[in-house]
């Protein structure tokens, strides 16, 4: 009996269903086909709905991330505390490359050159003996033919003599060479020309200690632009001192611990000394970034990180964060984020952030 009662609800329960997929649609006048394509249709929209939700739920999350980082002051406050904005404009900047640079010591390139200056030397009276012998030996041949008076002996140790000069010519002549592709391994095609010739300006410069000669030694990853004509130094890291040092030449050497591109630039020697080490600022690039110059006063660190403050209304600043950021003298330079005619807090910043964080205590304890 219990088999059939369970039969018999479950055959109800079929029948039910069966009058209402196919009998309703058809009191209706609406196909089966059009019922089914409805409820996709609602199933759709309701999924469309939540998912509307959960995009109004982030706003308002990010609403209230920027809400944090928003403080109100008085404008009494603000003028006591000395709060001081300015009024963003944009600007061009090239990037540049931090690099090392050395005071390059002379005494091996005077090593150079006196060795250069002694094989001249050296060659030169070989020329001298060699062009004295060949005329003796050519005199004494022009006397055998004419008169047949000069012994045969004579003539050949005459030219045995030359021969010998002329040896000797040649060899010296080898070691001219050979310094000159020694100055030319260590120094490059450019700086060896100045060591080697005999009336150079630029190496009296250098020898009167008028110019310096600087290796720069470039960060592994860094690369010297073909259209870079000087770059900045300075003695003690600071880029608002940095002075100009000029282009000479690819350096064919480098630092074994850097392991990057060297070039030598020459600059005016004032206080610098052989051997001194100097921060140098290389361009990257030849088209500058377009964006908005932070000056480093305005800039406040938090969580290690460096923030700004701009002014959104008279009594509303807004944090903003400047990670992105490129480091320069002065300050940082940032391509977005912050926009030309923003009022930037260039003074007070610091008391603004006191200020922010003190809101969030008595926020929390409110809560």
């Amino acid at each position: 009996m219990k088999l059939r009662s369970k039969f018999s609800f479950w055959l109800m329960i079929l029948i039910v269903l069966a009058v209402i997929i196919f009998a309703m649609p058809a009191l209706s006048k609406i196909s089966l086909l059009e019922t089914i394509d409805k409820w996709f249709e609602d199933y759709t929209e309701a999924v469309e709905d939540a998912q509307g939700d959960d995009h109004d739920d982030h706003d308002d999350d990010e609403a209230a991330t920027d809400s944090n980082m928003v403080v109100r002051i008085d404008d009494e406050i603000a003028d006591y505390v000395g709060v001081e904005t300015l009024t963003l404009a944009k600007t061009s900047f090239f990037p540049e490359a931090k690099a090392l640079a050395k005071v390059v010591d002379l005494r091996p390139m005077l090593a150079l050159r006196a060795r250069h200056n002694q094989a001249l030397a050296a060659l030169n009276v070989a020329k001298v003996a060699e062009q004295a012998a060949n005329k003796e030996f050519a005199r004494l041949k022009s006397l055998a033919k004419g008169s047949g008076s000069v012994a045969t002996k004579h003539i050949s140790y005459a030219e045995a003599t030359w021969r010998e000069a002329k040896a000797k010519k040649q060899g010296l002549n080898f070691n001219v060479q050979a310094v000159r592709d020694e100055a030319l391994q260590a120094w490059g095609d450019k700086v060896s020309a100045w060591i080697l010739a005999a009336d150079s300006k630029q190496w009296q410069r250098l020898l009167s200690h008028q110019d310096s000669l600087l290796l720069v030694m470039l960060p592994a990853d860094a690369s010297l632009s073909a259209e870079v004509s000087f770059i900045r130094i300075a003695r003690d890291g600071s880029r608002k001192r940095a002075r100009k040092a000029y282009f000479v030449s690819p350096a064919l050497v480098t630092d074994p611990q850097i392991q990057g591109a060297s070039y030598f630039f020459k600059t005016a020697t004032g206080k610098l000394r052989t051997g001194m080490r100097l921060d140098a600022w290389v361009p990257q690039g030849k088209d500058p970034l377009e964006g908005i110059f932070i000056p480093e006063q305005a800039i406040v660190w938090s969580s290690g990180q460096p923030w700004v403050y701009v002014q959104l209304d008279d009594d509303i600043y807004q944090r903003r964060a400047i990670q992105s950021g490129v480091t320069t003298a002065g300050g940082l330079f940032l391509e977005q984020g912050i926009d030309a005619g923003d009022r930037l807090v260039i003074q007070g910043a610091q008391m603004l952030l006191s200020e922010e964080f003190r809101w969030q205590i008595l926020d929390e304890d409110d809560d």
